[in-house]
């Protein structure tokens, strides 16, 4: 293209006008064919010249990095990006002259947080660093499909630790917890008093066995094969359970618990035992994000095919770097936490063919969002009545003005 134009401006002066709008013609239609080879890109490309500032852009750059870029501005490029690491990373790379160099950055925006790889190479023309060219990749699906890769690896090696664990642990702490019974009772029955302190003992070793013993319970639980018995569930009426059953203890933590329940969604088919211990691990996942109080709202909705349940909280919310990790089992940022309460509760989920969607920020809070299949083909039932519910805080309304009010918490 340029060999091109070179010839045809050496050769312009002996062109009639003829030829030279001939000329502009086949330049404009090569440059027009390079804008929309450079727009049908899915990656966004940026080109700079030796002065940093951009001199092409493309629509996948503006659309991945959430602005538009103009061209031939008077600063270098990474001062209009918003991002400051981002901003740090090519700034970095082009005036270090580092070469080709790739990395990945999590970028958040109102929609939820996108990952992308950036990659910034120099633009070489004639063996010259004319430029660079940065290279956009929105990789939010694959890193996506990685971590639900990692999640199920994770529960199936600890599937393979579960029998293990349950003859190494278990029953020697209730051997344990036999041994001390029988100590008590060898006191009573020899008329032997037992010291506060010595009771003292005893009682710590019983509460340490039982809490040893739920941890166990709990993680067998986490990777054994669920044994899913389905039955219809009225997804409303778990929820409301729990909220009538947990309203005290969150009143006195200073959490204002409420519910926007959807009357009309349908009856599903699932295990309402294991749902009902989901939910409920939602709920202790919360309180323990509000521990100088807040808000807790539930929404249920139906949409499509599946059941939308929100559980929003304005807790300290979830870092970036530890939203992808929070259902892996035994990780937790509570000190007195097990690590597996979400765990069990993704597998509850899982085990449905439903699927959870989380969206946090740092100091503001965290809303899960619960996907459960409506299996239309077996069952059709609506919740007629809307009596057995007594809820309060009901709507009535259509789902849009609930989608609004979701927005704005």
């Amino acid at each position: 293209m340029r060999e091109f134009i070179s010839r045809a401006i050496n050769k312009s002066s002996k062109m009639n006008e003829a030829q030279l709008r001939d000329l502009i013609g086949r330049i404009a239609e090569e440059y027009s064919l390079l804008e929309a080879m450079m727009d049908s890109l899915s990656n966004g490309v940026i080109v700079l010249d030796s002065f940093h500032t951009a001199v092409k852009t493309n629509r996948a750059a503006a659309r991945i990095l959430g602005r538009t870029f103009h061209e031939s501005s008077d600063k270098p490029f990474w001062e209009y990006i918003d991002d400051e690491k981002i901003a740090a990373f090519i700034s970095s790379v082009i005036q270090n002259e580092e070469g080709e160099t790739t990395e990945e950055f999590i970028l958040s925006r109102d929609s939820g947080s996108r990952y992308i790889e950036i990659s910034v190479l120099p633009l070489v023309e004639e063996h010259r660093v004319r430029g660079t060219i940065i290279l956009l990749e929105d990789i939010t699906q694959k890193k996506r499909t990685e971590i639900n890769h990692r999640r199920l690896e994770s529960l199936a090696s600890l599937t393979n630790l579960a029998a293990a664990v349950a003859h190494e642990i278990k029953n020697p702490l209730a051997a344990i917890s036999i041994h001390v019974q029988l100590l008590r009772k060898n006191f009573k029955a020899c008329d032997l008093h037992i010291n506060e302190k010595a009771q003292k003992h005893l009682n710590v070793v019983e509460e340490e066995i039982d809490r040893l013993n739920k941890i166990v319970v709990n993680f067998l639980f986490a990777v054994r094969p669920l044994q899913v018995e389905l039955a219809p569930v009225n997804i409303n009426k778990i929820i409301n359970d729990l909220h009538q059953t947990f309203l005290d203890e969150f009143k006195k933590s200073g959490v204002y618990f409420s519910l926007r329940l959807d009357k009309t969604i349908p009856i599903i088919q699932g295990d309402e035992r294991l749902l009902r211990q989901a939910f409920m691990n939602f709920l202790t996942n919360a309180k323990a994000a509000m521990k100088t109080g807040g808000a807790l709202i539930i929404y249920t909705t139906c949409k499509d095919d599946f059941i939308e349940i929100y559980i929003s909280d304005t807790g300290q919310g979830i870092s970036e770097e530890n939203l992808h990790k929070i259902f892996e089992p035994y990780f937790s940022t509570k000190s007195d936490g097990t690590g597996l309460g979400l765990t069990m509760a993704y597998k509850v989920i899982k085990e449905h063919n439903g699927d959870i969607h989380v969206d946090s920020v740092v100091g503001e809070g965290t809303c899960f969002t619960i996907y459960l299949p409506i299996h239309r083909h077996e069952n059709q039932l609506l919740l007629e009545n809307k009596n057995e519910m007594n809820d309060p805080f009901d709507l009535t309304e259509k789902t849009k003005s609930d989608k609004k009010k979701r927005e704005s918490i």
